[in-house]
């Protein structure tokens, strides 16, 4: 007589679909609440690398996408390409400039940089900085993740606007309000209207958070850096190796040409070739979008707001995005994303209505996109609802493709 099965017992195949709706399912508790409309963040995901030296300034235009000024105190947005012309790294480039930051013995009035970069990858891109030193007069040093800080601060009310005299080191007298506490660097974060501004601080002894004692800065809530990327999210800002894949990814694909972290008149760099060749004669079918996640038989929403009483998993990241009811190839991939808002790489001519090649868009305002939940697979009622958004500051940069005349 066959032994009868233990109440407990799991087939193998539902103990796997278990074990990954459990997984998914808790990365969606305790979800944090909506920024507030001021707020500073300290962002543990980066980490900075020192440049310093008589060459560095030319040593550094040779390697990234954005133009580099030894005269210039600007801090500005750019990326490492292979070259090949896809993404090493995103990074923030902040100009000393004889400050007191990293001189390490070198002459004050020589130029010198930190370069932000996603902590996860800092140890990679000193590598690939240091391939490339040969015989340039540079120091380059990874700085500790404990000397110094990263900040996002961020008014609602305030429209900071890039300009020269309101980047770079904040005045002496500003400095010093910080008590013995090398010069201040700060820059306005300019990939999207909003993103505030960004500042390096040095840690202090007391358990408050060190932007407040920044002259201006000083009525600022401290908030947690989920806070920081909601509202890079809602922005369409993706940011880091995670969401733009070390290797992989393009920078137009990326948004970084219109994030402005490309300069397309500037020399020779590494991986300039492709990138120029698709600016000016190539089409960038896919971008990254913000959007909204939502049950995938209630109607889609109208706006993109973030909702932290949502019950809608997480996708599984990389996860196809699909047109409902439709076979064919995938309409997009899932980045990543906190309760029911995201990133994901979209095709523009199938969840948006801009037109970007003279083929015309397959756009059906009636479509509706799904990601199939890999924890029920095989059961629609998994299934994930996926609306893409544009936003107004990137659909202004995002033209239509010129109509060549033909000649008679």
């Amino acid at each position: 007589m066959l032994a009868r099965p233990s109440a407990h017992y799991v087939c193998a195949s539902c103990l796997v679909r278990l074990r990954q709706t459990r997984k998914l399912s808790s990365a969606q508790r305790n979800l944090p609440t909506l920024p507030p409309p001021s707020g500073a963040a300290r962002l543990d995901n980066r980490r900075l690398i020192s440049l310093h030296g008589p060459d560095a300034s030319k040593f550094l235009q040779g390697i990234i996408t954005n133009n580099v000024r030894s005269d210039s105190r600007a801090g500005f947005y750019a990326a490492f390409l292979t070259a090949q012309g896809k993404v090493i790294n995103d990074v923030f480039v902040y100009p000393t400039n004889g400050s007191k930051n990293s001189r390490e013995g070198l002459e004050a009035d020589d130029p010198g940089f930190l370069v932000e970069v996603d902590a996860n990858e800092a140890e990679s891109l000193f590598k690939h900085v240091k391939r490339h030193k040969l015989r340039a007069k540079i120091k380059i040093r990874l700085l500790d993740a404990e000397e110094m800080g990263v900040w996002a601060v961020w008014r609602e009310q305030d429209k900071w606007t890039p300009h020269e005299a309101t980047f770079g080191e904040l005045s002496t007298a500003e400095s010093n309000n910080l008590s013995g506490s090398p010069g201040i660097l700060s820059l306005i974060d300019s990939r999207a209207p909003g993103m505030g501004r960004r500042i390096l601080l040095p840690p202090t002894s007391s358990h408050a958070s060190p932007v407040v004692a920044v002259p201006g800065y000083e009525g600022l809530e401290t908030c947690p850096m989920s806070a920081y990327t909601l509202r890079r999210y809602l922005r369409g800002v993706p940011e880091g190796q995670t969401e733009i894949p070390r290797d992989s990814a393009f920078p137009l694909n990326s948004n970084i040409d219109v994030m402005g972290g490309i300069d397309f008149r500037k020399g020779c760099y590494i991986g300039q070739e492709l990138t120029i060749r698709t600016h000016h004669t190539g089409v960038v079918r896919k971008r990254i979008l913000p959007v909204a996640l939502y049950e995938s038989g209630k109607l889609a929403p109208e706006r993109l707001e973030y909702n932290s009483e949502t019950n809608v998993t997480l996708p599984v990241e990389d996860s196809d995005i699909v047109k409902e009811g439709k076979r064919g190839r995938a309409a997009g991939k899932w980045i990543a994303g906190i309760g029911n808002i995201g990133l994901a790489m979209c095709r523009l001519e199938m969840m948006t209505d801009l037109v970007v090649t003279a083929e015309g868009s397959s756009f059906d305002a009636a479509d509706r996109f799904i990601i199939k939940n890999q924890s029920t697979a095989g059961d629609n009622g998994g299934d994930i609802g996926i609306k893409a958004f544009v936003p107004d500051w990137l659909k202004g940069k995002i033209k239509a493709p010129k109509v060549q005349k033909r000649v008679e």
